[in-house]
């Protein structure tokens, strides 16, 4: 994806002082690489007390919304694109989460300390990775640097936050290696009524089984360790090896916005890569890469007023593998940029559920392998002042669940072609416009096709097919940047979830998605600028008695948002004013969601380098403390028991936050 322009890069400062550049990546082609010289100094720095990537990203890019689970864990929503429509990896390797509810979605599966860089592309623009139906997001992580180096941070914050991170990294010109370790824990934050996550459960549901024990009222919202190691070898002048491991262990996580909490996520990461470059006339680069994931997520009733015996306090074990590897040659043919690849992976997805005597007595997720074997190919060429790609990407996938389990359970199989052509006219050194078209699939998974409380058959899933294009143009003038992109979606077959009587099952429908983003950056002068962007989207069902039902609107599909930021960077100091606001969103009332009123916030940060290698990172969340809520009560969202809702969860109230950090 190296080839692709950016629409804007933004720096993280993820609870540490080195920044995190988020590039979004847009669907024009360009001649320019995205390398690390477009992260300048004068790009945006962001302190952020978030520990969570998709509060990170929410922040930051108008057009992503985060969902809210809990303290941690909260999933992304691209575009009104979620869950199995969105691809999420760490170094191009896939980690699935095993919860059904999402509690552990992949963006999860990461330590902000890890990060170098975040790639957002929108739309069904990458060939490279199976399902990428709405667009891809990968999180790159740091690379181990030559010499002797090192980092200690510890972040204090309001809600008893607590965080130690440290790495330590060195190395020759043959080999360098780095292993991180960080421990996070967090009580219960409040809302801007002052309420914990305990409180907005008990206050909230209908369920007495469902609220929370009085013992459990001062319970931490969770605690976690991660660590981390990376070793990069240079075997020779062109040839280098990439090893990683990556390590979660996360217990005892508070998710008040379903029935059961969190008892144990634990997540091993493993992934290699090697890289051959001029190999030959027909090979400028050979890259093999291969990963391997595990999640063990046990959810419980513990904690909950139901659960007063061993009979009655229920456990449901999940584990979620995935294997995955690939080969791609990349060569130049007459100016034209060239990549071929292979591209596998299988993934098995087994559950249960049951009283704490016995916690297998239902099966929820039937030991279900889900393989791929695809074959891709894309390429690039600059003609004129028309820079031109495309892409194309045959898969073959099979879905086979363990029979044993459920007998009446049938094996499926799909076979599916996505491509796409992108064009960028070059109207002026300052000016230029683009177009972009594609299709992207999709197969249901493993909860969709084989969840066995869902109502009615549902094995019988098509594939979902987006058929999508993208347009927009850009132009700078002086010091100012605007860009603008508009798209419209056209979902076949958009697989969903929706209310059956008193189930929840899942079809086959037609949908819609259009939108837009506007983006912009304007330096008022060496040290000061001005950051701002919106994003609106509309999902819109073609025909809503498909379901049985009449509202016409999509759920999860965060409404329009914007963002502006006054900025101060001088390299010693930073500080920055951010406003964020969104209007009140559009709602599947047939299917759980409701109404939830707009908002606008107003986050203060401010850093300094301390010289000697100290630096400090500050800041004050929802200044004005305003009681508000993102996510939306889609019931989707919950199946451990027929017909669950998920409660709407507001925000952080204010919240403070401090980082001090010493590098060596």
């Amino acid at each position: 994806m190296n080839k692709f322009s950016l629409l804007s890069l933004a720096a993280v400062a993820a609870l540490a002082s080195e920044p995190v550049a988020i590039q979004k990546i847009t669907v024009e082609a360009s001649s320019k690489k995205a390398d690390s010289k477009n992260v300048e100094a004068d790009e945006m720095v962001k302190f952020s007390r978030q520990s969570d990537l998709a509060e990170m990203l929410s922040q930051t890019l108008p057009e992503i919304t985060h969902v809210r689970n809990s303290a941690i864990g909260n999933d992304i929503i691209l575009r009104g694109f979620r869950k199995d429509n969105l691809v999420i990896t760490i170094d191009n390797a896939k980690v699935c989460g095993a919860c059904p509810n999402t509690m552990d979605p992949p963006s999860m599966h990461i330590s902000s300390a890890q990060i170098a860089s975040v790639e957002v592309q929108e739309g069904p623009f990458d060939v490279t990775q199976f399902g990428s139906l709405g667009g891809k997001i990968n999180v790159v992580t740091k690379d181990p640097q030559k010499g002797i180096h090192g980092e200690v941070s510890t972040t204090l914050g309001s809600f008893d936050y607590r965080k130690l991170s440290t790495t330590l990294e060195g190395g020759n010109d043959k080999v360098q290696a780095l292993v991180g370790f960080s421990r996070e824990t967090s009580g219960q934050y409040k809302d801007g009524n002052g309420n914990t996550l305990v409180e907005q459960t008990n206050l909230l549901t209908t369920n007495a089984m469902q609220k929370y024990k009085t013992s459990s009222q001062d319970a931490n919202a969770y605690e976690r360790n991660n660590y981390w190691t990376k070793i990069v070898g240079n075997i020779s002048n062109n040839q280098k090896l990439t090893m990683s491991y990556f390590g979660d262990r996360a217990d005892d996580i508070l998710y008040p916005r379903y029935r059961m909490d969190a008892q144990v996520d634990d997540t091993d990461m493993f992934n290699l890569k090697y890289q051959l470059s001029n190999l030959s006339d027909f090979s400028d680069e050979l890259k093999v890469e291969a990963y391997h994931s595990k999640v063990t997520h046990v959810m419980g009733t513990d904690f909950r007023a139901g659960a007063t015996n061993v009979n009655n306090t229920m456990v449901a074990p999940v584990d979620a593998t995935i294997q995955g590897a690939s080969v791609e040659n990349s060569l130049t043919i007459a100016d034209t940029k060239v990549s071929i690849g292979l591209d596998g992976s299988v993934r098995n997805w087994n559950g249960t559920s049951g009283p704490k005597i016995n916690p297998t007595t239902k099966i929820l997720l039937p030991d279900v392998d889900t393989k791929n074997i695809a074959l891709y190919a894309k390429a690039l060429k600059k003609v004129g002042n028309y820079d031109l790609s495309g892409g194309i990407r045959y898969d073959d996938t099979s879905i086979n669940v363990n029979q044993i389990l459920i007998p009446t359970a049938i094996d499926k199989d799909y076979n599916n072609l996505s491509a796409n052509l992108l064009a960028k006219y070059n109207y002026t050194l300052n000016t230029n416009v683009f177009i972009g078209i594609g299709q992207s699939v999709r197969v249901p998974d493993a909860k969709e096709l084989y969840w066995p409380t869902a109502a009615g058959a549902h094995d019988n899933l098509n594939e979902t097919k987006n058929r999508e294009i993208d347009m927009g143009a850009e132009h700078t003038f002086g010091n100012v940047r605007i860009k603008g992109t508009a798209f419209y979606s056209d979902l076949k077959d958009y697989i969903y979830a929706y209310k059956s009587g008193a189930n929840t099952t899942w079809k086959n429908i037609d949908a819609t998605i259009v939108g837009f983003d506007l983006q912009s950056d304007i330096a008022l002068n060496n040290e000061w600028r001005i950051d701002a962007g919106i994003a609106y989207q509309k999902g819109t069902k073609k025909d809503p008695s498909q379901l049985g039902q009449t509202d016409k609107d999509l759920a999860e599909i965060p409404p329009m948002k914007g963002r502006a930021a006054l900025v101060f960077d001088n390299n010693v100091h930073y500080a920055m004013a951010e406003l964020i606001g969104a209007t009140s969103q559009t709602f599947d009332a047939d299917n759980g969601e409701k109404d939830i009123g707009g908002y606008s916030i107003l986050n203060l940060k401010y850093g300094a380098e301390l010289g000697h290698g100290f630096s400090l990172m500050t800041g004050i969340n929802n200044f004005f403390n305003r009681t508000y809520a993102v996510s939306n009560s889609y019931v989707g969202n919950e199946f451990l028991a027929d017909g669950g809702i998920p409660l709407v969860l507001n925000e952080p109230g204010r919240n403070f936050y401090a980082t001090l950090s010493y590098k060596f």
